[in-house]
């Protein structure tokens, strides 16, 4: 018998469809597992779960959350963000926030446009490392782009590999 930190037995359970597991370390409040061993102290109600490959389920997590319809929450924003090891202020850079508005985000007291949406989505699946996901994300690229309309763009600026700007204008 294992006991919790408050000396009490623990009663082990195995997590179903009909009462699966709670995965609070995820980060996210929304992520239940079923088929996991798991730990309750009847006492203070401490829970402890046998997570196999907790790496694995993990990246799992994070594909499924970009790859799925819809506007991410803020708490998906952090998941993401924290699985790339970022500060949020460095997250903010990369995708030109700053790290106030970035903040808002993250807690949803700011709404997510989808154009943002977009780039926090892209720049997880560039920088994860999980080179399945990146195949899942070209793939349906040309979809994203398309989607984004009703924006005149005067120019671009480009900086090339030996650091010189390259301004493309659009066709008449």
């Amino acid at each position: 018998m294992i006991n919790c930190h408050c000396n009490k037995p623990l009663r082990q359970y195995t997590a179903t469809r009909n009462k699966p597991y709670r995965f609070v370390d995820s980060g996210l409040p929304n992520v239940y597992l079923v088929g996991v061993k798991y730990w309750v102290c009847q006492e203070c109600g401490a829970q402890a779960a046998e997570i196999p490959a907790p790496e694995v389920l993990m990246n799992m997590i994070a594909e499924a959350i970009v790859m799925r319809p819809g506007i991410l929450c803020g708490a998906e924003i952090r998941f993401l963000r924290k699985r790339m090891g970022k500060k949020a202020a460095d997250f903010a850079e990369l995708i030109n926030n700053t790290p106030e508005h970035f903040s808002k985000l993250e807690t949803g007291s700011l709404p997510l446009k989808e154009a943002t949406d977009k780039l926090i989505r892209l720049t997880y699946g560039m920088l994860s490392g999980n080179k399945d996901l990146l195949m899942r994300l070209s793939a349906g690229i040309e979809q994203w782009l398309k989607s984004i309309h009703g924006k005149k763009i005067q120019s671009i600026k480009l900086k090339s590999r030996n650091n010189d700007w390259v301004e493309l204008k659009p066709a008449v």
